[in-house]
């Protein structure tokens, strides 16, 4: 009987061990999550790579990423670029157009932030096709716009007037 009891433990001990060892993409996606809201997202970046390693194609793990390494960004700015990839390659497999939205509306942040305005108005555009109700989209569009037709014109001051450049936008974050 005792002798039954101690196969038992053992055997799930190991079926324990591992089921923890297989985890899915959809346990790596889930524990990033976690880390993401408790505002952990090295970690959550850690999970979402591991769910991208036993699915590339996932767009769900590479929109997280992006957003995790997006808001690692302020600390590390080479993240951003790598957050623009993430977002990038996302958008290849996406097939949600609401997500899809999403995705194009922070490439568009990201170009606006590097001062790619060109770039921030197709990003928005592209956004405004998948989701035309998104009022902060169509904002950030209307901004992104100005700030393309004011980028010449800067440039051409800055060419004439070497010495006192006008200041620039006090405020380059789009909300």
């Amino acid at each position: 009987m005792h002798r039954n009891i101690f196969l038992f433990t053992i055997f799930l001990s190991i079926g324990l061990a591992t089921s923890a060892q297989t985890m899915t993409e959809k346990d790596y996606i889930r524990s990033g999550n976690r880390h993401y809201a408790d505002s952990l997202f090295e970690k959550a970046e850690v999970d979402y790579r591991k769910a991208l390693e036993l699915n590339p194609s996932s767009a769900d793990a590479l929109y997280n990423l992006g957003n995790a390494l997006f808001l690692q960004a302020e600390k590390i700015p080479a993240k951003a670029s790598e957050a623009l990839q993430q977002y990038i390659s996302a958008a290849k497999f996406e097939t949600d157009k609401e997500r899809l939205a999403q995705i194009y509306h922070n490439i568009g942040i990201l170009y606006y932030l590097g001062e790619q305005y060109p770039q921030s108005v197709a990003a928005y555009k592209e956004a405004m096709r998948n989701n035309p109700q998104d009022h902060e989209t169509r904002y950030n569009l209307a901004k992104a716009m100005h700030m393309d037709k004011k980028q010449p014109q800067q440039d051409q001051q800055q060419d004439q007037q070497q010495v006192h450049p006008e200041p620039k936008d006090p405020d380059p974050y789009i909300p």
